[in-house]
């Protein structure tokens, strides 16, 4: 590796790790601010709502900025925009401010975190790409490891104030390294902005989360979840019928065409739909089931991110050796095999026991994530790697937040039908939810294998 690339490579992995731990961080402070201001839970959950949604609904929008203005320039821009609003947030003095600065913090991450992978993968050729790739999502699984330790300390020690606080303060030296570093020009090319585009999928895929989050906590059939889903579906659909039109579109879907982006994007959305509620359950479950002291829960459930960032490190290092469809394949296996231990757990499981599982899912992902990020930035040109970057992110997102709805609604539906109360209740709604999405785990491992992958040795 070169050094001024290895510099790149630091300080955007630094910027990544920075606002992904901050988010486990806040998520912590939650009953702190609720306490604080009087708000309601459902107000509440607003705060780490919207970063989701954004992140779903805006992710395209700020990719193709960046691969018309400057991915660096963005990704920048976008960190000091969190980093203002952090500040900003710590000294809110009421609610509705605070939600406000939490908008600004959301929509800087929205900027920044779609762009990491891009710039990355534009300053490292196919042959070492995966290396780089590798350390991003270890930073990223680094960042969640950390997190909430970082934040329930500053909690204890000075409220919840002191952990945006803290956030403003790490991000100002993390944005001045950024803006030296990443200081070089970037060359903007010619082209439109697909605004109305943006508008119909700003329409569309906020309002699929918000129906997924009402209706998961109420009734699906009332007429406010159908009105979502209806507009839900009106902004999706208007927006696919614009980008096939559209002269420089948001999301090109041309390239859906090729089939190695088509399985990498696919297989992507059905392993996030299946192991993203672990992250809620397992603490739920650990907590409720097997009766676990708080501490005992925190450190178990950070062997999962803690296992996705040691393995990261590796499946960037194999995917640049071998073929990464293999790579892939085998952290998919992973992920099907830990899911299948985990719809096991069960009144009479261990401490031990599950965090094996865990743990087995953890390496999955670490597996499977970089050497599948490799695949699809192999299979478009240096120009819309922002495009694709935000594609991969907004997918992710979006269906991690599918597959938590899901799994809530089917544990609910599970536990209402059994009548089964305590802890024999929620294992029993848990074992239900989970392997109802085993069949979403298998398919994700046969269409990676189904589809032929050839290992590219240059860049479109």
């Amino acid at each position: 590796m070169r050094k001024e690339n290895l510099t790149v490579l630091i300080v955007i992995c630094l910027g990544t790790f920075f606002h992904i731990q901050s988010i486990g961080s806040i998520n912590v402070s939650l009953s702190a601010i609720q306490k604080d201001f009087g708000a309601s839970l459902a107000a509440v959950q607003w705060i780490g709502l919207m970063g989701a949604i954004m992140l779903c609904s805006l992710s395209l929008c700020f990719g193709r900025a960046g691969d018309l203005i400057g991915r660096k320039t963005v990704f920048k821009l976008g960190l000091t925009l969190y980093t203002l609003g952090a500040g900003l947030a710590a000294f809110s003095g009421s609610f509705t401010r605070l939600l406000v600065f939490r908008c600004v913090m959301a929509l800087g991450l929205t900027m920044a975190a779609p762009l990491a992978g891009a710039i990355i993968a534009s300053v490292y050729p196919h042959e070492i790409r995966g290396q780089a790739l590798g350390l991003l999502a270890s930073s990223v699984a680094l960042g969640r490891t950390t997190g909430p330790t970082i934040g329930g300390f500053i909690l204890q020690l000075w409220g919840w104030r002191g952990v945006f606080l803290a956030n403003f303060l790490f991000g100002i030296p993390t944005c001045l390294t950024l803006f030296w570093v990443l200081r070089s020009g970037e060359e903007r090319r010619k082209g439109s902005f697909d605004f109305l585009g943006a508008v119909f999928l700003i329409i569309g895929f906020p309002s699929v989360l918000i129906a997924l989050s009402l209706g998961a906590r109420s009734d699906w059939e009332s007429p406010g979840i159908v009105l979502w889903f209806a507009l839900a579906a009106a902004g999706l659909a208007s927006f696919v019928w614009r980008e096939f039109r559209a002269r420089a579109p948001l999301m090109n879907l041309v390239y859906l065409k090729n089939r190695s982006l088509a399985t990498a994007l696919l297989s992507l959305v059905l392993a996030t739909i299946v192991f993203y509620p672990i992250s809620i359950f397992g603490a739920l479950y650990m907590q409720n089931v097997i009766q676990a002291s708080p501490l005992s829960v925190g450190l178990a459930m950070a062997t999962l991110p803690l296992c996705t960032t040691l393995l990261s490190l590796l499946s960037g290092r194999m995917a640049d050796r071998l073929n990464p469809k293999w790579i892939a394949t085998l952290g998919l296996f992973f992920i099907l095999l830990g899911l299948f231990f985990y719809a096991r757990l069960g009144v009479g499981s261990t401490m031990g026991w599950s965090v094996l599982v865990l743990s087995l899912l953890g390496a999955g992902i670490g597996l499977f994530m970089p050497a599948n990020e490799k695949l699809a930035f192999s299979t478009v040109p240096n120009q819309d790697y922002g495009m694709l970057s935000a594609m991969l992110t907004s997918f992710g997102t979006g269906s991690g937040a599918l597959g938590t709805a899901v799994a809530v609604a089917l544990a609910a539906a599970a536990r209402k039908e059994a009548v089964i109360e305590g802890p024999a209740g929620f294992a029993h709604a848990q074992q239900f939810a989970f392997s109802s999405l085993l069949p979403l785990a298998a398919l994700a491992v046969l269409v990676r294998l189904m589809v032929r992958s050839k290992r590219a040795s240059r860049d479109i």
